[in-house]
């Protein structure tokens, strides 16, 4: 895969973003690059990858046989000793999924390669940018990274592994956690 755009209407939901999103996140944990930007202004610890059938419990033996949280996942990718750095709204749901990394990435000694900044949504300064960018992929269109906007809602991403858009992407972003 070069590009590919992903177009879900709200009528009729189905996991071809969820799917892509779960074949990206298993590609990093097996080969981690050296840094990850998150980026949504809505963030929740929605299910990352399925392991109700235990596949995924040989990348990470501390998963059981159930959905993968995304904290979990942010959580294996510190592990491998990628920089997780994620932007996100002032909200609850996103304060409880830092919380949850921030806890376990103290308790294994990996929080100085967690970066976190909080997006405004006050209306002049309202930060709307949405994506999920490694060192050799990008995530990046309408959806926040939330259950609904992963798994439910009308969306339309843009996923590539183009070296240029990448890139662009990754520098655009940077200056979020500066």
């Amino acid at each position: 895969m070069t590009t590919r755009l992903i177009h879900r209407t709200a009528a009729s939901p189905n996991r071809d973003i969820a799917e892509c999103l779960e074949g990206l996140l298993l590609s990093e944990l097996l080969d981690p690059g050296r840094r990850l930007l998150v980026v949504s202004p809505w963030m929740s610890d929605f299910p990352a990858m399925d392991n109700r059938g235990g596949k995924f419990s040989i990348v990470e033996p501390t998963w059981t046989a159930t959905w993968v949280p995304f904290s979990a996942v942010l959580r294996g990718l510190l592990l491998r000793g990628v920089e997780v750095n994620v932007a996100c709204g002032p909200g609850r749901a996103e304060k409880e999924l830092l919380e949850r990394v921030r806890q376990g990435a103290a308790l294994d000694g990996t929080v100085n390669r967690l970066v976190s900044v909080h997006l405004s949504r006050e209306r002049r300064q309202f930060s709307h940018e949405k994506a999920l960018v490694a060192d050799g992929w990008a995530v990046y269109g309408s959806m926040n990274l939330t259950f609904s906007g992963v798994s439910i809602n009308g969306e339309l991403i843009t996923v590539t592994t183009d070296g240029a858009p990448v890139a662009a992407v990754t520098t655009e972003l940077l200056g979020l956690f500066a």
